[in-house]
């Protein structure tokens, strides 16, 4: 069954509704992914279509990814994943981008000394993989901002052809950020070598799902479905103990098996990091995290630990310093770990899904999370695999 054949199949099945920008991207990973199976790490020689975005490409130039931009709903995670699920090669890697960009930082330390690094991981990447596909393409940090331009050109370089999602246009990427001037040649590699498809609409898919099946709220709301829930999957009742993840100690409400019951604070507060989430996501399949608040963005009074960095902030100058933005973050970062991993999440909270957060500082990056957790609560998530 071909690409489109399997998009047509989900809307047919209800699980999709018609929309017009899917419709046109599909045909063209479609249309890349026929040109890989046939030519894999080669140069792509598209031929010109009915297709506008592809009518500025003569037959002689070479296309080598796909860039597919959209804001939250829009289903850009679901289309990569149907694009990479139906790519019938073997040297192929889906992977979300904070976790690539941890990889070669790892790299890069171990490498330290070598002349031109970046050039050494991407010759070790192109020697395993045609396709590297990324879901969420986000650059907010500036170390990952100050590699990226070189990274990117050696995998050019090397053939490998990249496929990513992003809630923003290439010129968009890390807008505003540190020594922006340093990133702007990654942004020129992505035009240059991705084809980049936007898939905005007024349609936003996350409201297709009308009902929660693993969100409680409000919290006036006993908890007594998340516990009666847990019981249901472990026939085990909730008794604390504690668990070891990164050499710190973790507390747990509950635990057996692959499934474990937290509260919020235990797993958004204090010293977290991305880490946890990502050992977490490999050591349970079921997660459920109680009383998650509305995070509104307004200033804590006082600062006593550190945040991912780990080092203590107790002198009177970080006073006042400390917002529930810093919980935020690590709050998107979980759900982003979660769904990645395909683990199934339940949670109560003080509210709605699609009011959250009231903030301002980190409205872009939370609709994402938004849009992540109303997917999950979908009967047909988690994917089996």
């Amino acid at each position: 069954m071909s690409l489109s054949e399997k998009y047509q199949q989900l809307i047919n099945d209800g699980q999709l509704n018609v929309d017009d920008a899917q419709s046109n991207a599909i045909h063209l990973l479609e249309l890349l992914n026929q040109h890989l199976v046939n030519q894999p790490k080669a140069k792509l020689k598209l031929p010109l279509t009915n297709f506008p975005w592809l009518q500025r490409f003569s037959r002689q130039q070479s296309l080598k990814g796909i860039y597919l931009w959209g804001k939250v709903g829009r289903g850009k995670t679901m289309m990569m994943d149907l694009f990479y699920q139906n790519l019938n090669i073997g040297r192929k890697q889906r992977m979300h981008f904070h976790h690539f960009m941890a990889q070669t930082h790892q790299q890069l330390t171990l490498l330290v000394g070598q002349v031109n690094p970046l050039s050494v991981i991407a010759k070790n990447l192109a020697n395993e993989i045609d396709v590297l596909c990324f879901d969420e393409f986000f650059v907010s940090d500036i170390g990952d901002a100050m590699i990226l331009a070189g990274l990117f050109a050696e995998l050019f370089n090397q053939g490998v052809v990249l496929v990513t999602t992003s809630n923003c246009q290439p010129e968009q990427l890390y807008r505003n950020g540190l020594q922006r001037q340093r990133f702007l040649p990654t942004i020129d590699l992505l035009n240059k070598y991705c084809q980049v498809v936007s898939v905005n609409g007024e349609k936003d898919h996350r409201l297709h799902q009308q009902k929660y099946a693993r969100y409680i709220y409000p919290l006036e709301t006993p908890n007594n479905f998340l516990e009666e829930e847990f019981y249901l999957r472990t026939n085990k009742m909730l008794e604390r103990g504690k668990i070891t993840i990164n050499s710190r100690e973790l507390t747990y409400i509950g635990i057996a098996s692959d499934t474990i019951f937290f509260d919020f604070s235990m797993l958004c507060k204090g010293a977290r990091s991305q880490l946890d989430y990502i050992s977490l996501a490999k050591q349970f399949k079921c997660i459920f995290v109680a009383n998650v608040p509305q995070f509104s963005g307004t200033v804590l009074e006082h600062v006593v630990s550190g945040t991912e960095e780990g080092y203590r902030r107790s002198e009177n100058i970080f006073t006042g310093m400390h917002s529930k933005d810093d919980e935020a973050r690590r709050f998107i970062a979980l759900v982003d770990e979660f769904y990645d991993q395909n683990i199934e999440l339940f949670i109560s909270s003080e509210v709605d899904i699609l009011k959250l957060y009231c903030g301002e500082k980190l409205s872009f990056e939370f609709a994402r999370c938004e849009s992540r957790l109303v997917e999950m609560q979908s009967e047909h998530y988690p994917q089996k695999t």
